[in-house]
């Protein structure tokens, strides 16, 4: 024969259910022991009440344990880092500052040099111009027929350092072109080292022309 069911009220099912967490929690397997207990439905109601609040709070304290460490962490590595960046931007900054002197030094020492090579150029071309008016007036007078012989060799050399001025004009005229930009060294040496060359050949033309005439007048 079956047994009836009982139908128990919301507020018995859930009183009965607090009852079955507190034998749970105080370990207790048999609930028949529950009536035996010395503690009323009331206190076990309050345990059970405890029990849980403690095993919350127990929880929460390790989640906060937990999140207080990871913060210190974070707080540590951002430390680390702003260490960091502080020396990588200083030593940006001071590889900025060194390019910037290399740089402008560079710049500075190129049209210095440069300048000082063009003055250079420009005093051997006035000195070149003054011998070659001396050989001018050399040849102007009546040299002995000894000396004609030089002075076609000093003529012959006058023409080619004619060509050679009218070179250095056009490579001039080819660097006017590139006025602006920054100075070439290595040009401006090439077009010392030429009229240096050019000096030099009229200086000897003239010294050899001087002492062949100096001789033809003294063994007259």
């Amino acid at each position: 024969m079956e047994q009836p069911s009982i139908e128990l009220s919301h507020e018995t099912e859930s009183r009965l259910q607090l009852l079955v967490q507190a034998a749970e929690a105080l370990g207790l397997e048999d609930p028949s022991l529950i009536g035996s207990s010395p503690f009323s439905c009331y206190d076990l109601l309050i345990l059970t009440v405890l029990v849980r609040f403690y095993q919350r709070l127990t929880n929460l304290s390790s989640r906060r344990l937990n999140l207080k460490l990871s913060l210190n962490r974070a707080i540590y590595i951002e430390e680390e880092l702003r260490i960091h960046l502080a020396g990588v931007e200083a030593e940006l900054s001071l590889i900025k500052k060194s390019s910037e002197s290399l740089i402008d030094g560079s710049i500075d020492q190129n049209t210095e040099t440069a300048e000082s090579l063009e003055r250079q150029r420009q005093a051997i071309v006035r000195k070149a111009k003054e011998y070659q008016a001396q050989l001018a007036q050399l040849n102007s007078m009546s040299p002995p027929e000894s000396l004609s012989t030089v002075i076609s060799d000093l003529e012959q050399l006058q023409d080619r350092n004619k060509e050679r001025e009218q070179a250095i004009r056009r490579k001039r005229k080819r660097i006017e072109a590139f006025r602006g930009l920054p100075a070439n060294p290595e040009l401006a040496r090439l077009s010392l080292l030429q009229a240096t060359h050019n000096l030099r050949e009229l200086t000897r033309a003239r010294e050899g022309l001087l002492s062949r005439m100096i001789e033809n007048e003294r063994s007259r």
